[in-house]
Parts: C-alpha cells; sequence; structure tokens
C-alpha cells in the first residue's frame, strides 16, 4: 500500500473490472485496490446482483493490504456520516471555487457615475447570499439526518 493511502481513509474510485471474488477498484492516481465481495454485499449476494457495474464511482474506505500491496477496501463499511462529511467537502470546495472565480472576476464593470462602494456593495450581497445558500442546503441535511435518527 503506498503511503497515500492509509487505513481508514476513504477514497472515490472507478469501478476497473468485476471478478468473482470482489472487484478491482481504480483511483485517480492510477493506483488500484482490491474491493473482496464479503465487502461489498451482504445477505449472499454476489457482487453482479448488488449492481456493480464497470465504470461505476464508488466511495469505499481503505481497511488493510494485500499480499501485492495493493489496498484492500470496503463498501460496506462506510458509514453515512463519511457520506455526509464527503458530501460537505464536495460543497465546501465547490463554495471555495466559486468564490476564487469570483474574486479573480473582481466586481463588475463601472457605468459612468457609479462609485466603487457600490459595485464592492453588490458584490458582497452577492457573496453572503451564496454562503447563505449553502449554509441552508446543510441545515436541510442535518434537520433529514435528524428525522432518520
Amino acid at each position: 500500500m503506498t503511503p497515500k493511502l492509509r487505513v481508514g481513509d476513504l477514497v472515490l474510485g472507478k469501478v476497473i473490472e468485476i471478478q468473482p471474488n470482489g472487484a478491482l477498484i481504480g483511483f485517480p492516481e492510477g493506483e488500484v485496490g482490491f474491493l473482496h465481495v464479503s465487502e461489498i454485499v451482504e445477505d449472499g449476494l454476489s457482487s453482479g446482483e448488488k449492481g456493480l457495474a464497470v465504470g461505476q464511482e464508488l466511495l469505499v474506505k481503505v481497511i488493510g493490504s494485500d499480499r501485492l500491496e495493493r489496498p484492500t477496501l470496503s463498501l460496506r463499511r462506510v458509514t453515512d456520516r463519511d457520506r455526509e462529511a464527503i458530501a460537505y467537502h464536495r460543497e465546501a470546495i465547490e463554495f471555495r471555487s466559486a468564490l476564487i472565480a469570483r474574486s479573480a472576476a473582481g466586481p463588475p464593470a463601472a457605468e459612468p457615475g457609479e462609485r466603487i462602494e457600490w459595485r464592492l456593495e453588490a458584490w458582497l450581497k452577492a457573496t453572503e447570499a451564496a454562503l447563505g445558500r449553502l449554509q441552508r442546503r446543510r441545515g436541510v441535511r442535518t434537520s433529514q439526518k435528524l428525522e432518520l435518527d
């Protein structure tokens, strides 16, 4: 197992091959991990019956390494809390990217007679609105999770 992936890490990968005893999962770094059938499914279903397909993206957890030093993976051990953390992380990255793009563009071009303070105020309002939308989406997810608990 490479030092990049440690036991307990959550990784997003794609199914590159389905085998009778599991599936090979490829990662963006070019590394390949093995997802054993016992870590894919419950109740004795085969991986094909569970719906794994080549090219499918999966969020998996690293649980060790095999004799070939490939990471061994688990789909079954990924919790709802793990999925929520990844979703929140993705939203934060999207929001940060939007802010960077917006700050790189700066406030909209000035019209004749328009003051810089007015443009900055409009830009700040738009940024605060985007932050509010992100916080509301997180609040909705949190309330839905509390309802399920």
